[in-house]
């Protein structure tokens, strides 16, 4: 396998949204603490990244042996962006199992390494993300085909509270609900990404039955519940300021505010999957200023 196939099937452009949580895991303990500890950081996101990408390459091999890649390679243009590779046959499944077997382990050993260094904690934050991002798409559990809202929450969990608790946990020496709270919205406009790029392929998996929450909710609803949840996060950080849990200066989110406007849409108007496409690129990118611009106002 080529380093092009390799990066394409880990989705390595995703890897900010879980670096971000990370990184605001670090601010957290700098507000609370002024504890930093630069290398333990860096082995944290050696490990969060490779569990992401372990997780994306695991979910490419059974999204396509439940049949939901091959209708969806079906159905696009052969030169629609987001294709991949195992449905084309440039990569088996053997070998995309194999990736996401390499990168779990390099996981597991970071999680290992930082709790015989920091304490036990470490490793036992980190195996509930592991879990989750296993059984997302892997049977018997195959949370994100459910429809139930469980895929999704366990993005908002891995993408939020738990690599920000893991990394706050590892530089301080200690727990605190603190990182757990100030990270709910970075997890909630994570699961957001998520969601509108399932609008992308909300045809394909209805024919294949995949039954995401934006196929549970259909185009329209999921629009709308995709402007809620921006406004919720906006709010859960003024309401943590307000509380004094956060500095005032947690408010420079502010700044993401007209990124968030321009993606408002309660009347919820249907789209292409280029359309899409383009929504889901602008609401990644609003989940990483918001938490950058977050964590910058804790560092403040």
């Amino acid at each position: 396998m080529n380093t092009s196939l390799l990066l394409r099937l880990v989705r390595i452009q995703f890897v900010p949204v879980i670096a971000m949580p990370v990184l605001l895991g670090a601010a957290t303990a700098w507000f609370l603490e002024r504890a930093f500890q630069p290398f333990y950081l860096l082995v944290v996101l050696a490990g969060a990244t490779c569990l992401h990408v372990a997780s994306n390459a695991i979910d490419d091999v059974f999204d396509f042996s439940n049949g939901v890649d091959s209708v969806s390679d079906k159905m696009f243009p052969r030169s629609a962006p987001g294709w991949k590779p195992i449905p084309r046959g440039l990569v088996s499944p053997g070998e995309g199992y194999a990736v996401a077997t390499v990168f779990y382990f390099l996981s597991v050993a970071a999680g290992v390494y930082l709790s015989l260094v920091v304490g036990w904690p470490a490793l036992a934050i980190a195996v509930p993300g592991i879990v989750l991002s296993w059984t997302y798409t892997a049977p018997p559990f195959k949370l994100g085909y459910r429809g139930l809202g469980l895929g999704e929450i366990s993005v908002l969990l891995s993408f939020g509270p738990i690599p920000a608790l893991g990394t706050y946990y590892v530089t301080t020496g200690h727990l605190s609900l603190v990182p757990v709270l100030a990270s709910l919205p970075t997890g909630l406009l994570t699961a957001c990404v998520l969601i509108s790029h399932d609008l992308i392929f909300y045809d394909p998996y209805r024919i294949s039955g995949k039954v995401s929450l934006a196929v549970r909710l259909g185009r329209r609803s999921t629009e709308r519940f995709l402007s809620v949840a921006a406004i919720a996060a906006y709010a859960m950080v003024l309401g943590l300021a307000a509380a004094r849990l956060l500095p005032a200066t947690s408010l420079l989110v502010l700044l993401a505010l007209p990124l968030s406007l321009a993606l408002l849409d309660f009347r919820g108007r249907e789209r292409s999957p280029p359309e899409y496409g383009r929504r889901t690129s602008r609401v990644f990118l609003q989940s990483v200023v918001f938490t950058g611009l977050l964590a910058l106002g804790l560092v403040l």
